[in-house]
Order: C-alpha cells, then sequence, then structure tokens
C-alpha cells in the first residue's frame, strides 16, 4: 500500500487547501467511473446493477434505512435459528417484506463474544474483550450505573493492545456532539451507545420501560447460548422484538441483528432483518462488501450516522446499509442466507487441502518428469498431468458455474467438479502448439471478466474471500492475484514470442506493456480487482519481462526506477480512490486516509505481522521461502547458481528467462507487499510450476515433435 507523492505531505504545504482542491474534483472522477462501467455493462449486455452500485449518487435511493431507527441486538442470532415455530415475530418480519442479509461478525478474536460485538458497534471498526484466552467463557456484560457504564476504562485499557486501535464510544460521542439523541435498552446497547467517558445520557434497563422519542434507539435483546436451552432463549428475545415493533414509532426502521458468533458453536454468519419500505422485498448489501445479501457488523454504526443525517467519523470501516435486488419467499430466503454459512464452512475446509494439495502434486509431477527424462522414458502421461495441474487454478473459479454447494454432496461436487474441469480443458489444449499460452489467455480473461462484472465466480471458490472470516468480500484476493498475475506473465511472454518473430521486437514488447497495463488495470482499480498490493508486484514484473524482449541488460538503476514506476502507479489509483466519497472507497482509499490521519503506520505494521506470522504455519512455508531465496539466487547469479538443464533452456527459449524473472518477483515482492507473507510464494510456485516445467522440459527435450503444450513454439 502506498499513499500520495511524498511531495504533498511533507515541506509547508496547506493540508486542508490541498484536500478542498483535490475534493473538487471528485464528481469528475466519480462520473468517468460510473460511465465506464456502465459502458462495460452494456457491451457485455450484462446486467447494470452492479455499476449502479458502485456508483456513489446510486446508492443514495437504495439507501435501506432512515430515522427514526431502532437497532435489536440478539447476541448468536444466525439464520439457522430463524423458524416460524422458534420465531414467529422475526419470521413474521420476513414474511412481510423486511430486507434480509446474512452479517459477517468476526471482530478481533475468533469466535468473537457478545462483548467483542457490542464494543465494535461503539467504535465502529473491530473491538475485543478483555479476555486474553478464547478458549474460555466469554466476558459478561458489564452492568450500568447512574448512567455510566461499569468498567468503562478497563475496556478502553483493552483495544490499546488490538493492532486495530479503536476508538470506544465514537458512535455515542458523534451523536451526542451533534445533538442527536439517543436511547440504550439494556447493558449492551448502553455499551454501544456510550460515549468515550463511558457515559449514556438516555438508558433504560428493558424495553417495558424504555421511551421512544429519540431518533435512535438500541435495545439489547439478549444471548443465545447453544448450551442453556437456546430455544428458550430465542422465544424471549423474539418476545423482546415483538414488544419494541408495538412501541416503536410507526415511521421508525427497526434493524434486528445477531450482534456476536453462538456461544459454544462453530463460527457462522449472524442474521439481519430490516422493516421499512425503502428494504421491503429486498436483500441488503454495502459498499463495503459490494455482495448482495452480505453486510457486515460494522456497518451497523455507518448505517446509523447516516439515518440520523451527521457526518460519518473517519474511524469507522464500514458502509450504509442498502437495498439491492429482489430476493424470494420467507422460506426461500432463509434457506438461502444458511446456506452462506454452511457453503463457506465447506470452503474454508477446501481451501488449504487445495493450494497445499495443488503444491504437492506439482512437485510429485515435475520429480516425475525428471526421472523420466533421465532414464529416457516417454513423458507424455506426466505432461499432460502437468497440464491438468496448470489448469485447476481456473476451474477453482469455474466450478461456481455448476452451484457445487446444491448439490447432495457438496464436498465431492465440489472436488470432482474442479478436477473433472480441469482434465476437460488439458484434454481440449492439448494438441495446439501454444496449449499454456492459450490456457493463460483464458485465465487472465475470464478472471478480468470477472473482476468488472463485480467477481461472482469467486463466491463459490476455494481460492475467493470468506464472508465468515470477513478479510475480504469483492475484488482481487492475494491468492487470485497470485492467479492472475502469474497468467498474465505467461500470457504476454506466448504472445511476445509470436509477434517477435512476425512483427519484430517493438512490436513485441510493446504488446507486453499493453498486456502489463491491463493487468494492473484490473488488479489495482477500486472498483474491480481492489488489490493495493499487488500492484506493486505486477508493476515491476512487466517492466523485467518488456527489458528482457527488448534485450536490455537489468542494472541496479532499472530496478529502482522499476520500483519507484510500481509506488507510482499505485499512488496514482489510490489517491483516484481517496477523491471518492468515504462509503464507496476500498482498501486503498481507506489507506490514503490513513495515512493523512497519521495512522498508516499502525496499517502497515497490522499486516507486516500477519505476513511474518506466516512463517509460524508449518514447514511447507520454510521450504517455500527457501526455494524464494534460492530462486532469487538465481535471478541474480544465474551462470553461478543454476544447473546447466536450466541454461539450456533459458538459451534455447528466448523469453524463457525474461519469464522467469518476472514470476519470481511476484513470488519475492508479493510475498513481502501482502499480509499473506510466504503463502504468495507458495501458491506463485504452485501455479507458475506446470507451465514452466512444461516450457523447459520442451527447450531441453532432443526432439520437437511432441511440443503440443509448451509456453512457446520452437525455432525453426
Amino acid at each position: 500500500m502506498t499513499g500520495p507523492p511524498m511531495s504533498w505531505v511533507t515541506g509547508e504545504v496547506n493540508l486542508t487547501r490541498l484536500t478542498t482542491r483535490l475534493t473538487s474534483l471528485q464528481p469528475i472522477v466519480d462520473r468517468m467511473l460510473a460511465r465506464t462501467l456502465a459502458a462495460a455493462a452494456t457491451l457485455l449486455c450484462l446486467p447494470t446493477t452492479a455499476a449502479a452500485a458502485e456508483d456513489p449518487a446510486a446508492a443514495v435511493p437504495g439507501a435501506a434505512v432512515a430515522a427514526p431507527v431502532v437497532v435489536v441486538g440478539i447476541a448468536g442470532l444466525t439464520w439457522d435459528n430463524l423458524t416460524e415455530e422458534g420465531a414467529p415475530t422475526l419470521w413474521r418480519m420476513l414474511e412481510d417484506g423486511a430486507g434480509a442479509a446474512a452479517m459477517t461478525v468476526r471482530t478481533v478474536h475468533s469466535p468473537p463474544c457478545p462483548l467483542d460485538g457490542w464494543l465494535s458497534l461503539s467504535a465502529g471498526r473491530a473491538a475485543t474483550d478483555p479476555q486474553p484466552h478464547r478458549d474460555r467463557d466469554c466476558t459478561a456484560l458489564p452492568s450500568v450505573t447512574d448512567g455510566t457504564v461499569d468498567g468503562w476504562s478497563g475496556l478502553v485499557q483493552a483495544q490499546r493492545d488490538s493492532v486495530y486501535d479503536p476508538t470506544l464510544g465514537l458512535l455515542g460521542t458523534t451523536l451526542a456532539d451533534n445533538n442527536v439523541c439517543a436511547t440504550a435498552v439494556g447493558p449492551g446497547a448502553a455499551l454501544a451507545l456510550a460515549t468515550r467517558q463511558g457515559q449514556v445520557a438516555r438508558y433504560y434497563p428493558t424495553a417495558e420501560t424504555a421511551r421512544w422519542d429519540c431518533p435512535v434507539a438500541m435495545v439489547d435483546a439478549g444471548v443465545l447460548d447453544r448450551r442453556r436451552d437456546p430455544g428458550r432463549a430465542l422465544r424471549q428475545a423474539d418476545d423482546t422484538v415483538r414488544e419494541v415493533l408495538e412501541k416503536a414509532p410507526p415511521t421508525a426502521t427497526v434493524i434486528v441483528l445477531g450482534v456476536s458468533q453462538p456461544l459454544h458453536s462453530t463460527l457462522a454468519m449472524s442474521a439481519v432483518l430490516v422493516t421499512g419500505p425503502r428494504a421491503a422485498g429486498h436483500y441488503l448489501t454495502a459498499q463495503s462488501t459490494r455482495w448482495q445479501g452480505i453486510v457486515r457488523l460494522l456497518d451497523i454504526p455507518s448505517t446509523i450516522v447516516a439515518a440520523a443525517g451527521v457526518p460519518e467519523p473517519n474511524d469507522f470501516t464500514g458502509a450504509p446499509l442498502i437495498a439491492t435486488g429482489t430476493r424470494p419467499s420467507a422460506a426461500d430466503t432463509a434457506a438461502k442466507l444458511a446456506d452462506v454459512t454452511h457453503r463457506d464452512r465447506d470452503l474454508r475446509r477446501s481451501s488449504g487441502w487445495f493450494v497445499n494439495g495443488l503444491a504437492a502434486a506439482v512437485l510429485l509431477a515435475i520429480a516425475a518428469l525428471a526421472v523420466l527424462r533421465r532414464a529416457g522414458r516417454r513423458t507424455r502421461t506426466v505432461e499432460f498431468s502437468l497440464l491438468v495441474l496448470a489448469a485447476l487454478p481456473l476451474c477453482s473459479y469455474l466450478v461456481r458455474l455448476i452451484q457445487w454447494w446444491r448439490w447432495p454432496v457438496p464436498l465431492a461436487a465440489l472436488w470432482l467438479g474442479m478436477l473433472l474441469g480441469a482434465v476437460a480443458l488439458a484434454f481440449a489444449l492439448r494438441r495446439l502448439p501454444r496449449a499454456v499460452t492459450v490456457l493463460a489467455g483464458i485465465t487472465v480473461a475470464v478472471l478480468a471478466l470477472d473482476a468488472i462484472t463485480g467477481t461472482v465466480l469467486h463466491h463459490g471458490s476455494p481460492l475467493g474471500p470468506s464472508p465468515l472470516s470477513g478479510g475480504r468480500y469483492y475484488g482481487f484476493g492475494n491468492t487470485t492475484f497470485v492467479v492472475f498475475a502469474v497468467h498474465a506473465v505467461l500470457f504476454a511472454a506466448g504472445v511476445a514470442r509470436w509477434l517477435r518473430s512476425r512483427s519484430g521486437t517493438a512490436v513485441a514488447a510493446a504488446a507486453v506493456a499493453a498486456i502489463g497495463l491491463v493487468t494492473v488495470a484490473v488488479d489495482a482499480w477500486p472498483t474491480w480487482g481492489a488489490d493495493v498490493g499487488g500492484g506493486f508486484a505486477i508493476v515491476p514484473a512487466f517492466v523485467l519481462l518488456t527489458l528482457d524482449v527488448l534485450g536490455r541488460r537489468i542494472g541496479v538503476v532499472r530496478l529502482l526506477l522499476t520500483g519507484a514506476a510500481a509506488v507510482v502507479a499505485v499512488a496514482l489509483v489510490s489517491v483516484l480512490d481517496w477523491l471518492r466519497p468515504a462509503a464507496s472507497r476500498s482498501h486503498a482509499g481507506r489507506f490514503v486516509e490513513d495515512l493523512l490521519n497519521g495512522d498508516g503506520l499502525g496499517v502497515v505494521t497490522r499486516k507486516a505481522g500477519y505476513a511474518f506470522g506466516s512463517l509460524s504455519a508449518g514447514p511447507h512455508l520454510w521450504l517455500a521461502g527457501l526455494l524464494l531465496l534460492y530462486l532469487l539466487a538465481v535471478v541474480v547469479a544465474r551462470r553461478q547458481v543454476a544447473p546447466a538443464w536450466f541454461e539450456r533452456a533459458v538459451t534455447e527459449r528466448r523469453y524463457l528467462w525474461g519469464c522467469f524473472v518476472a514470476i519470481v518477483t511476484i513470488a519475492a515482492i508479493g510475498s513481502a507487499a501482502n499480509d499473506y507473507g510466504l503463502r504468495i510464494a507458495l501458491l506463485t510456485f504452485a501455479v507458475a510450476g506446470p507451465p514452466l516445467a512444461l516450457t523447459i522440459a520442451r527447450a531441453t527435450s532432443p526432439s520437437t515433435n511432441r511440443g503440443t503444450v509448451e509456453l512457446t513454439r520452437p525455432r525453426r
């Protein structure tokens, strides 16, 4: 990540004047983004709802909540709880057309406790209770004495050790500073609406005694505990919701949500219901997720201040709820939103197996290829297996098309769908003269189209985002960045080889630069890939590949200029994103805001900690780190370090060396610039290993009549 150019934040610069001037460009940037997305949707014959959702102007009519607003929190409420018999009031709300979504409640720790959820609402960002060991019972909610939350100073102190550095009481202080009356009912609601001093101006212990004349009210409706008669607790919470609906003003928008993970159970998405004409009959979403039917707990504070008509604090990390898409009947809605949890559990169980299994399979296939080649045996079967492994990452996204989670045995459908798809694709490509180049081009095209149209394929892929984990909901995550960048390099190298023999070196280099530009745009653009760290790796990779195509030596000065180009490119995209409204910004724009507010170092430190923590993931990542160091040594001193067979291969294949250097660059910079750490290197080797092995095998083969799976056609 990066911020504005250094000249913007150093020297005698009036920051207020600068911000005013840049913000004046905002309407122009917004119109350009909206028109670009709308044009793309029209050309592709796709619905324009996704494009409209990205347009900040279009998000205003879609706002799902208006004041007065009443928020009812039930710790542990999930879509599996919602049945006509178990929660008749909530079910009637759903039948009457309440807006609905599944909500991510993960905060600092997993699983989150009720205190985590209420404190996160108070701070507008992930907060934690003082409980250091998550295997023990959750900390009880503190009581309220004379309008002050008991033990508030201890709760504030607990946040200072958190990597997210939340400010407790920010929601309550924001409302109080803008003279917005707010009513808290129950201890959890008092935590959420307390000011930074822990004070609650209007507090009532129960809904029965509360007054409902404030534009904002929050109600704690209890906790669902799987060990202690959850049915009874659910009925009591349902009765509280019924009482709120009876006593709240007729014009009030009522939001019912699960504020935390169910106690003593596996991680699950919470349920959210929103009454009112703006949400009626719709799914809910937010600019923070851009995923129909998926919202975050941290979107609720942003929703409250937006409904109250007050400015949102910079520390808030959510976005107001908006209505999007017509939802089906009550029963179908509950089933579909419950499926989000079940599907994501299956995907998270499969994700690690997929990446580590792919890496292990690649190592075995390459070892088998080397042994057979040394013994002078035929290698067609192994080469075909490598082509299947090269197609697996693409098929891990395409498997979403069969909706594997609706099959009788979902996990079997997921794995068989990926494997059979990869075999079918390899079989179709096996006789093409440039099979790997074609496969790389297909992969880049599919992922680019998916990014432009809302990353729908990602939502059912083991390499896609996880709403349960809550790390990323849209755009390219770390895994997709690797797949996209590696295949873009492979495709560019193949195209350069083909063009050079027909149109000359200059045209080939221009093609590589053009492919690199498109790759960076798709990966880093805020409304597409929205991947900040990926730009730092992609730009140098393609610059180095372009220099190799031109036959230029890569010296220290050019390496420094390459790094500077990456910083400038990412900074430009980040600043453009920052110029958009706060609720519409992606990670890049929010990081610029953090820099301007002096919080940028904390973000970098947190991500660096995650990256460093990858060293504790196991021996497989230690081996990936050692392999990365060796490959970097090959890049720096090839003739002294590389084996003879590799030297023969890069001599035979004109652009194999540049392709190799670009991919090692992606692995090295990607591991350093992303919070996945060495997991980036491991996945890079797993994705790039099969096509590079096929190319090297063909380059060092004594015969040339079996070139159906090579990256480039052999020289004549």
